[in-house]
């Protein structure tokens, strides 16, 4: 028999105003990251007329 379980815990921050400052910084860089890719994979698609491929190196 196998059974999931599902368990998750929430926290609270409490950050001083500097490491405020770096959180809100590092969240911003990720923002930018993600929105980079996601153009990157956009570009992609529409340069191979929407039609998406994946490639698998087999070595």
């Amino acid at each position: 028999m196998v059974g999931v379980v599902i368990q998750a815990y929430r926290f609270a921050l409490d950050p001083t105003s500097v490491q405020d400052q770096a959180l809100r910084s590092h969240c911003g860089a990720q923002r930018f990251a993600y929105n980079w890719g996601l153009q990157r994979i956009r570009a992609n698609l529409e340069q191979r007329g929407g039609r998406a491929f994946l490639r698998i190196d087999r070595g």
